[in-house]
């Protein structure tokens, strides 16, 4: 099984330019002190970045037939969203307190914590990333 391909890099590189636009969107929003906007927008970011996930998970497991149980892209997503929400805190774009920053990064990474320990169990099923049942009919 391939860990990296082509399509985790395009989700990566999605997930990249929608996390910035949002973290922008975000604090210009709270700078507005618009509620509204604040909600819309989180709204919009979270259903846009679940249909990238859908759109290019499928491809993924459809090309390369991978068994992950989507962890790989949860991965991806944790790391540039938790990255990129401290980046932009030291920019000065203070949208959230470091204090909540950590607590959502702790709690979502015990989240990813628990979908590596079903991941793994995942693994234990399949025989070099294909499925049992495929190769053995």
């Amino acid at each position: 099984m391939k860990a990296l391909t082509i399509r985790l890099g395009q989700f990566a590189i999605c997930a990249l330019v929608l996390t910035i636009l949002f973290r922008y969107v975000l604090n210009l929003c709270i700078e507005a002190n618009s509620i509204w906007g604040t909600v819309v927008c989180s709204v919009l970011y979270g259903g846009l970045m679940f249909l990238a996930g859908l759109y290019f998970g499928k491809k993924d497991y459809i090309e390369n037939e991978v068994h992950d149980i989507g962890f790989r892209y949860h991965l991806v997503t944790y790391i540039l969203c938790v990255g990129i929400g401290y980046g932009v805190y030291y920019l000065g774009w203070n949208t959230e307190s470091l204090q909540a920053m950590t607590y959502t990064a702790i709690s979502w990474g015990i989240g990813l914590t628990i979908h590596f320990i079903f991941y793994l169990i995942e693994q234990k099923r399949t025989i070099k990333g294909y499925a049992r049942e495929d190769i053995f009919q």
